[in-house]
């Protein structure tokens, strides 16, 4: 017989926390399969199973056993707080939401939870109600990581002054779903044309990661694309093909207009969008390619 046989569930669940805090996962696997035999309906001791899972990466069993401790006691907050992040991570974003309004809705109170809606938000890429979230979280729980950090990567997305000085590269690090979050967020922000914005957070993933390449090149894209020099060409690099097309079509059809009228005129403008064309096909690439140099890429 085992010298734990005889052991309460709550002692069985302090040894098992201790393990968990030591990141001694095997062992507290055994410990809890030892533990659920003498108490196979103890909701600390799944939970720490859903933990252990979670934690090693199988989210399906975390999920499982997350929804066995839930069909017994639809009010756990630990299970739902810990159901949050497997939805997240197994992609089923509205109902990681729908539960997280329902924490929030239980416990006004708790800026964690806060903080990890307004991440939610930046996933989802709806920016100023996750800034809001944001800065509620921060005024809850001024001391939390993850409501800095929610607040730091609005603030970098503004460019307030004195934000990418704050830390976000460090408290990117204590979260990896920041992390995943921020690349989503530089997709979009260049998506939307916020060059800038995207950069200034590029930056802080290559602070995190300096001996990426692949981030690297990223922030000398980006860069490129803010460069003062490559402001006549934000409307090609926002709108690409579609901005291309109608900017030489209207052009075109407005120098035919004028062309009888003001033939100097339409000359001049003639040979101005020649220009354009040629500096928009030649410029970008130039600078991109001295710019990686200065990188050492």
């Amino acid at each position: 017989m085992s010298e734990n046989a005889l052991l309460s569930a709550r002692d069985y669940a302090l040894q098992i926390d201790g393990l968990l805090e030591r990141n001694r996962y095997a062992h507290a696997r055994v410990l809890i399969g030892e533990a659920l035999a003498h108490y196979p309906n103890d909701s600390t001791l799944l939970f720490a199973a859903a933990r252990v899972d979670y934690d090693t990466g199988a989210r399906d069993e975390a999920r499982h056993t997350l929804q066995q401790i839930l069909a017994h006691d639809p009010e756990d907050y630990g299970a739902r707080s810990l159901m949050v992040n497997v939805l997240q991570d197994q992609g089923d974003l509205p109902q990681a939401e729908l539960l997280l309004i329902e924490l929030i809705r239980e416990y006004p109170e708790a800026g964690f939870q806060y903080a990890r809606y307004a991440l939610l938000m930046y996933r989802t890429l709806h920016i100023e109600k996750a800034q809001a979230l944001a800065r509620e979280a921060f005024r809850l729980d001024p001391n939390n990581e993850l409501a800095l950090t929610t607040c730091l990567i609005g603030d970098i997305i503004d460019g307030r002054k004195g934000a990418e000085q704050a830390g976000l590269a460090r408290l990117l690090q204590g979260h990896p779903e920041s992390e995943n979050t921020a690349r989503m967020l530089i997709t979009h922000l260049l998506s939307r044309g916020r060059y800038k914005a995207a950069k200034r957070i590029a930056v802080e993933l290559l602070k995190l990661y300096p001996n990426s390449r692949e981030v690297l090149e990223l922030v000398v894209q980006l860069d490129a694309l803010s460069h003062w020099s490559m402001l006549p060409l934000w409307p090609l690099n926002r709108w690409g093909w579609a901005a291309s097309g109608a900017l030489y079509v209207l052009t075109l059809l407005g120098l035919n207009l004028v062309r009888n009228q003001a033939p100097l005129f339409a000359s001049a403008a003639t040979w101005t969008l020649l220009g354009y064309c040629a500096y928009s096909w030649i410029y970008p690439s130039l600078l991109t390619r001295w710019l990686k140099r200065r990188a050492g890429l």
